[in-house]
C-alpha cells in the first residue's frame, strides 16, 4: 500500500511543480521529510533533501527558464537510501553524479510537458474546438501526472541498476568514511559557493559542485 502512495505521490509531486496546486509538495525537503517517514532512514533523507534544495538554487526559474528537476533527484535519491545500501562516501559520491546526469532528461520532459500542455490550451483557444476550460485544465493535470509517475519511478530502477553495476567495484577501503558527516559537509560547501558564484552558468556551478564533491571527501 505504501509504494502505491508513493506512486501517487510522484504524480502529484510533478502536478504540483508544473501545471497545478502550489501547495510545495514538490519542493525537495517536504519530499524527504514524507518519503523519509514512509520507508524509514528519515535522517539520511532530510539531509539528502537540503542539498537537492540547495542544487535547485543552482538553476534559477527565471522568466521561460526551465530549471532541473531538483523534485526528481531527491524523490529518486531518498528511494536509493532505502534500497542502494549507501553506506559509504564512494557509493554516495556515485549517486549524486548519477541523479544530477538524469535531471537532465528528465528536466527535458518537464519542458516538453509544458510545451503539450500549451498546445492543448491553444489548440483549444485558436482552433475554436471550445471544450470548457476545466477540462482543458484536467487534460494539462493528467498530463503532467502520468510524466511523474511513469518518468519519476522508471529512472528510478534505470538508476538503481547503473548504480549497483558502479559500485561492486571493490574501492570500499578508499572512501569508507561517515557518510552523515560528509553530507553535513556538502551543505555546508554548496551554501556557501551558492553565495559566491550564483550570477554563474548553471553548467560552471556543477562543475564546481563536483569539485566539491572529490574535494570533500578527500578532507574527511
Amino acid at each position: 500500500m505504501k509504494y502505491l502512495f508513493l506512486f501517487f505521490l510522484s504524480g502529484l509531486i510533478s502536478v504540483d511543480r508544473n501545471s497545478a496546486l502550489n501547495i510545495m509538495v514538490s519542493r525537495p525537503i517536504l519530499i524527504a521529510l514524507i518519503v523519509g517517514l514512509i520507508l524509514g532512514n528519515l535522517t539520511m533523507c532530510l539531509l539528502l533533501g537540503t542539498i537537492f534544495e540547495l542544487i535547485g538554487l543552482i538553476d534559477l526559474p527565471v522568466g521561460t527558464h526551465v530549471p532541473r528537476d531538483d523534485s526528481f533527484m531527491c524523490y529518486v535519491g531518498c528511494f536509493m537510501v532505502n534500497f542502494g545500501n549507501i553506506d559509504n562516501i564512494f557509493k554516495l559520491f556515485i549517486l549524486l553524479l548519477l541523479l544530477i546526469a538524469a535531471s537532465y532528461p528528465v528536466t527535458f520532459t518537464d519542458t516538453l510537458t509544458r510545451r503539450l500542455n500549451q498546445s492543448i490550451f491553444l489548440k483549444n483557444k485558436i482552433k475554436w474546438y471550445n471544450f470548457p476550460i476545466t477540462r482543458v485544465l484536467l487534460w494539462g493535470v493528467l498530463i503532467s501526472f502520468l510524466r511523474g509517475v511513469i518518468i519519476y519511478n522508471l529512472l528510478f530502477f534505470v538508476i538503481y541498476f547503473v548504480y549497483n553495476q558502479i559500485v561492486t567495484i571493490n574501492l570500499n577501503y578508499m572512501f569508507d568514511r561517515n557518510v552523515l558527516n560528509y553530507l553535513i559537509l556538502l551543505i555546508c560547501f554548496l551554501s556557501g559557493y551558492l553565495i559566491r558564484f550564483l550570477s554563474f552558468k548553471s553548467l560552471v556551478k556543477y562543475i564546481i559542485f563536483v569539485t566539491g564533491i572529490i574535494f570533500g571527501w578527500l578532507i574527511i
